[in-house]
């Protein structure tokens, strides 16, 4: 409960972070999924039940600032939050590459799902553009600023859960 109720105003404020300061950064034309990150980083902390409640909190805020179909980002966010939360903060324990792998993969996936239910909405997609000029750019962005992104959610999960001092 103690996640939520420090999750929630954090991804309401990525969301808006994101869809408004973010968005006029652009590098190659990707830009940073914020909320993504940070997603993917408490899923990373081993709290995976929590994450999915992040990501479709995340995905809420975003699909509501969104001009696409609502539930489109909640899906892709959430099935993301599921996916890295299977790691369960164990897997490779503190291993260096794996949030960096966590979001190289999540960000395509994360997208893949965002672009095909765009597509089942009726949305023109130009697959091949859409992944050279938006995932792949996202992608690498994502990738180099998961670790600042990790680092972030697992202090916020240390101060939320500390570790039991033995007597």
């Amino acid at each position: 409960m103690k996640s939520y109720l420090v999750g929630l105003p954090l991804l309401i404020l990525a969301a808006v972070a994101q869809s408004t300061i973010l968005s006029h950064f652009h590098f190659y034309g990707g830009t940073v999924d914020l909320v993504l990150l940070i997603v993917l980083g408490w899923a990373l902390t081993g709290d995976a039940l929590g994450a999915l409640g992040w990501g479709l909190v995340g995905g809420l805020c975003l699909d509501l600032i969104s001009g696409g179909p609502l539930g489109a980002t909640s899906l892709a966010l959430t099935v993301m939050a599921y996916l890295a939360g299977l790691t369960e903060g164990r897997f490779w324990g503190s291993h260096l590459v794996l949030p960096l792998g966590i979001a190289l993969g999540g960000t395509f996936g994360f997208h893949f799902i965002n672009l095909a239910v765009l597509a089942l909405s009726g949305y023109a997609i130009d697959w091949g553009a859409s992944l050279a000029r938006i995932v792949l750019p996202s992608a690498l962005l994502n990738t180099l600023l998961m670790w600042p992104a990790f680092s972030a959610m697992r202090w916020i999960h240390s101060q939320l859960y500390p570790a039991a001092v033995a007597a």
